[in-house]
């Protein structure tokens, strides 16, 4: 076996970071400490997003009772939970972790939403679910992790109902990032509209770089309490994140976008 056959997997090191999240009294001080007042406290981020964004992101997808959302991305469930929630809709969360997936559905039984909620491990760029079967779909940090955007956006269009909404925040940057393993994009509009969306809402949610900046920095400070509460593997992970994160920063910019099926 080759040392990059030995590498692990993009699910395997979000298998570790989404159980080390849950357990992990240090993260949740040090997201605390980042995000303040603008902290989405219920969902338990294992992301960037900020209370602010995930707000605007449930008002974006336009459903109520009777509507299903697809959370592409979903991880442990926390966004999906409180989207389902807030909205009333159905909601369907897909994630390539199985232990995420197995978190989340754990997690929706303890607050009474499985009979709304469901989760099951899968491909943004093939989900396997019917055409046209969602009202809204949602994501929060997880394409900049596909390489293949134009797929995974295709996929969207596939699956959503016209005149449905997808929502989502994503990094944009030129080039190939060796961190992340794939081809970045400098701007999502012409791949959506590619893929058949109009585009509504573009832009950069407030004072994300300092949120951004003070968690990462937090994660890096806290490396040996994190190593001694979730394990070497995962606290080598969110480190590892983390100082990717602080050197992208220059040359990256955070997006919220809403898109129309049309």
């Amino acid at each position: 076996m080759t040392a990059e056959n030995r590498r692990p997997s993009l699910a395997d090191n979000f298998n570790r970071s989404h159980a080390a999240r849950l357990r992990s009294a240090t993260l949740e001080r040090i997201y605390r400490a980042a995000y303040g007042d603008d902290y989405p406290e219920e969902a338990n981020p294992n992301a960037f997003f900020s209370r602010t964004t995930l707000q605007r992101l449930a008002s974006a997808l336009r459903v109520g009772p009777g509507h299903t959302v697809v959370d592409l991305g979903c991880g442990h469930g926390g966004p999906s939970l409180w989207v389902a929630r807030q909205t009333g809709a159905d909601l369907i969360g897909i994630d390539l972790s199985s232990v995420g997936v197995a978190l989340a559905g754990e997690r929706a039984a303890a607050v009474g939403l499985g009979e709304r909620v469901r989760f099951q491990v899968g491909d943004l760029t093939a989900t396997g679910l019917p055409d046209a079967s969602c009202d809204a779909v949602m994501s929060l940090d997880v394409l900049v992790f596909v390489p293949d955007k134009a797929a995974a956006l295709r996929e969207v269009a596939r699956i959503l109902r016209a005149p449905g909404s997808f929502v989502f925040t994503t990094w944009e940057q030129p080039g190939y990032s060796t961190r992340l393993g794939a081809q970045q994009l400098a701007d999502h509009r012409p791949l959506l509209e590619t893929a058949g969306f109009a585009i509504e809402v573009y832009e950069e949610p407030p004072d994300w770089q300092r949120q951004q900046r003070a968690l990462v920095e937090g994660i890096i400070a806290a490396e040996t309490e994190l190593a001694e509460e979730t394990g070497t593997a995962a606290a080598a992970g969110y480190v590892a994140m983390a100082r990717g994160v602080l050197a992208d920063l220059p040359v990256r910019r955070y997006v919220f976008l809403v898109a129309r099926r049309r």
